[in-house]
Order: C-alpha cells, then structure tokens, then sequence
C-alpha cells in the first residue's frame, strides 16, 4: 500500500525532530529514520493495525514505541498520515471529536 505524508504530519515530524535535538541530535536523528521506517514497511504491509479513532472522519490512530499517536486515513488504496503527535498534547483529544476539522491531504 503507498503511503503518502501530509504537510502537515511533516510539520509535527519536524517539531518532534527539534523537541529530541534539545537533547540528543543523535537520538533525534535516529528517531526519525526510526518511525519513518515503522511507517513506510510496517504500516504500508499492516494497515489495519490501527484502531478507529475518529468514526465520522474515518481517522484511525496508531501509538509509535508507547508515546507518540499516529493518524492517518486510508483512501484510493493509499495511507495519508496526518498527524504524528505526542500523546501528551490537548490536540489528541480534539481529534477525537467529529466536528474537527482535518488537514489537507496534499
């Protein structure tokens, strides 16, 4: 299955990458080869190992090593990542709700 990465997701990658260099930029840059791998082979093969998250969206959610909450949506044969979030920020309960609006798929 292809697997495409909004903008957006992209953007949430990139705030992660900075949040991890504070610390490590080894770690940060291992973190990303890391989950892009997990995305690109494991979710690509397995795309039904997410859980619905967002029924009216058809947004479905998938936690990344125990903290970080992936969403994407399947359409034309193809995944979308949308977000890629920490699980601890407000946003990820937003998401859950039917009226929230969701980014571009470009």
């Amino acid at each position: 299955m292809k697997i495409h990465i909004t903008e957006n997701a992209e953007e949430n990658l990139w705030q992660i990458y900075r949040y991890h260099a504070d610390y490590s930029h080894d770690y940060a840059d291992e973190f990303q080869h890391k989950i892009a791998v997990f995305i690109f082979d494991s979710l690509a093969q397995y795309p039904e190992i997410g859980t619905l998250f967002n029924e009216e969206k058809g947004l479905y959610r998938l936690v990344y090593e125990g903290r970080y909450n992936i969403y994407y949506m399947g359409q034309n044969d193809a995944l979308y990542i949308v977000y890629i979030l920490d699980g601890r920020l407000q946003l990820n309960t937003d998401i859950a709700e039917p009226d929230m609006p969701i980014p571009s798929l470009d």
